[in-house]
């Protein structure tokens, strides 16, 4: 009972704090709107394709790793290890796809008629940690590697408010179940350079500050639950 409550109280904190967080990044978007524009791809050093391999491993395939699908965005971001499935790849990408701290995983197929593709997770060392071997995005994914963090934080920033507005809609294609996020021109859109607004260095430690504690208290949580389990199990 106890746990429960507290992990429905840490959820709403977080919660509470993603949202404190957009509407941080809608007043920095207004005060930018008469200042420089920029593209997203100004502040890109490079994108990487997303992997599956094989679910048991077999020679080429013999690389252990956790692949991170849309599903499980929002769990890996709050902390948790969530349900991230093992998988086993070639070395040719487990040795250069493997997602580092400051990049930006984005789901660029999929999504269905209300929910546009473009869902996001921002990658720290941290979240990382919870892991004993390399993590990838899916193919469904496409990692963006950033030039620092201030520039993944700004990139994380403008993908999270474009998919709130439910422009992503406006940029998939694909006539069959399945849509694809034509993301070389959302990259190529021309957005106000927030950096320019008085209030840019605030939000950058905002952001790093609020999203640091989501991740601590959803570790929080997931050390509770695990606590619980395993008093569960030796017990009864």
């Amino acid at each position: 009972m106890y746990d429960n409550v507290f992990t429905s109280f840490i959820s709403r904190i977080n919660d509470n704090l993603v949202q404190q967080l957009s509407v941080g990044f809608e007043k920095l978007y207004s005060d930018s709107r008469h200042t420089k524009t920029f593209c997203l791809n100004e502040i890109l050093d490079s994108t990487l394709t997303g992997e599956w391999g094989k679910e048991k491993a077999s020679n080429p395939f013999n690389h252990k790793s956790v692949i991170i699908r849309g599903t499980d965005f929002d769990e890996i971001s709050n902390g948790c290890v969530g349900s991230a499935p093992t998988r086993y790849l070639k070395s040719s990408s487990f040795d250069k796809k493997f997602l580092k701290s400051n990049d930006v995983l984005v789901e660029i197929s999929g999504g269905s008629p209300t929910q546009s593709t473009g869902r996001s997770i921002l990658i720290t060392n941290k979240m990382l940690e919870h892991f004993d071997v390399r993590v990838f995005g899916t193919n469904f994914t496409r990692t963006f590697r950033l030039n620092g963090p201030e520039e993944a934080i700004i990139f994380k920033s403008y993908i999270d408010f474009l998919y709130r507005k439910n422009v992503f809609f406006n940029y998939e294609n694909g006539t069959t179940g399945i849509k694809n996020l034509d993301y070389k021109a959302v990259l190529k859109m021309v957005l106000p350079d927030v950096r320019q607004a008085p209030t840019f260095k605030q939000y950058l430690m905002l952001y790093t500050k609020y999203y640091s504690l989501v991740q601590q208290l959803g570790s929080e949580s997931m050390r509770l639950n695990d606590a619980k389990e395993n008093l569960l199990n030796r017990y009864f």
